[in-house]
């Protein structure tokens, strides 16, 4: 085991993957096969206006991906005034698709997403929220399920 597997092994808690003759980013890039990232997001509980919105991405084996997102919202109207009854309402939905792979760079992982009409970004992997499976950042939750993708 070479000095960077023996700090990725301390750093994840002793979770490890599967030792095999795979390279970090083919196993990486193999977890991510076939998996769901779901995140659903809502407004603070401190405001009297409300809003949601749940997206799921599919990471097929193929290299591509799909996503789709539903989301709504409710604006209460201004308090002592004419509007104060009024509200209003929104919702929308959302899907695409695209290609998908990992990327190493300056020993960390990226998520390469190439959309439909090819714009890439890059998304940094926090592997231990991966293998966690769920986390929170905000009033946003993540839940990552491996074999779960809906792919064709």
């Amino acid at each position: 085991m070479n000095i960077y597997n023996i700090l990725l092994f301390a750093f994840l808690g002793g979770t490890c993957f599967k030792v095999t003759a795979q390279s970090d980013l083919e196993q990486l890039t193999n977890h991510i096969n076939g998996s769901q990232l779901v995140m659903y997001s809502e407004s603070s509980y401190m405001t009297d206006n409300t809003a949601s919105a749940i997206t799921y991405i599919d990471f097929c084996p193929n290299g591509r991906y799909s996503y789709s997102y539903d989301g709504s919202f409710t604006v209460k109207g201004t308090k002592h005034t004419s509007n104060e009854n009024n509200r209003a309402y929104g919702a929308g939905v959302a899907e695409n698709q695209g290609d998908w792979r990992v990327v190493a760079h300056q020993n960390s992982y990226y998520l390469e997403i190439t959309d439909y009409l090819g714009t890439q970004n890059y998304y940094p992997i926090y592997v231990q929220n991966l293998l966690a499976g769920k986390w929170k950042v905000g009033n946003t939750i993540y839940v990552f399920s491996t074999g779960t993708g809906r792919c064709n």
